[in-house]
């Protein structure tokens, strides 16, 4: 399994920076984040889901893409997709921009989020049946002729917050032009089924797995006296889920989609996690093999 990495988690590192550090510790592929930073976190202390050092704005990549893409091969590495912050909600001259952008780049891939669902319960067909045409015009009318894949994220509040609910949208498209962001970290928070099973019903759609830990914490107790349980980023080898099985259910399913590390934990810097990462990823897949 080749690894990469995703460059939301790594805010604190100029683009140059990120391509020297993944070239240093052996990364084969580079996820591109074009989003704009909002107002209030500029000047603030850099942060995955804010203030970034490397300002990679939907324009920019549409602009730059095909130099930044030229300077990722001059040192070894690929692009595998761009993860802007794009919903199928979002009007058509939105999206188009995150896919020419991509397109430019020769990044592949692109992901487009679908809805939150409700808080309180709803018409899950109705909604499904709505995303469901709105992923077939984006797919055919605006990816398709860019050469350019659609990819989904089994995302915690989202539609495809588990396999089963991906399955329930993807199975409608070929693989080739809409495939799913296998997020294990985020089926921590949400969506866990057995491996073997996750991996299972997903198998051909599985463009990319993001890895990442997570652990249940007991916040606090309720009037009741019941448990209030909260998730949070950890290491690797500390996550309520077990990776090591994981990517063994991955590796005996033939799945071939590369790691790309989204690390999120709290207690190093971006660059010090993915460090710790690539070295325990390269203990796992040493053993396994």
């Amino acid at each position: 399994m080749n690894l990469g990495v995703t460059a939301v988690m790594l805010p604190e590192l100029d683009f140059e920076e990120q391509i020297a550090l993944c070239a240093a510790l052996g990364l084969r592929y580079y996820q591109y984040r074009p989003r704009i930073i909002p107002a209030e976190h500029r000047d603030q202390p850099y942060s995955c889901w804010g203030n970034h050092k490397f300002d990679l704005t939907p324009e920019r990549f549409l602009k730059e893409g095909q130099t930044l893409t030229k300077k990722l091969r001059q040192a070894g590495l690929e692009p595998w997709g761009a993860l802007p912050s794009a919903g199928i909600d979002d009007p058509d001259d939105t999206l188009r921009l995150h896919l020419e952008g991509a397109a430019h780049a020769e990044a592949r891939c692109v992901r487009v989020s679908p809805p939150t669902y409700p808080d309180k319960p709803f018409n899950y067909a109705e909604l499904l049946e709505r995303v469901i045409r709105r992923y077939n015009v984006i797919v055919q009318t605006m990816a398709r002729p860019l050469g350019i894949k659609i990819i989904v994220e089994t995302h915690c509040h989202s539609l495809v917050t588990s396999p089963g609910l991906a399955w329930a949208i993807c199975r409608h498209f070929d693989p080739r032009e809409l495939g799913v962001i296998f997020d294990i970290a985020n089926f921590t928070r949400e969506g866990e089924v057995r491996p073997n099973l996750a991996v299972s019903v997903l198998r051909d759609y599985i463009d990319c797995v993001h890895l990442g830990g997570g652990q249940h914490v007991v916040g606090k107790v309720d009037a009741l006296g019941c448990n209030v349980v909260t998730v949070q980023s950890s290491a690797f080898e500390n996550s309520d889920l077990h990776i090591p099985t994981w990517l063994n259910a991955l590796h005996e399913a033939g799945v071939k989609a590369p790691i790309i590390i989204e690390d999120f934990a709290a207690h190093m810097t971006g660059p010090d996690r993915l460090r710790h990462d690539v070295d325990f990823l390269n203990k796992v897949l040493v053993k396994r093999v």
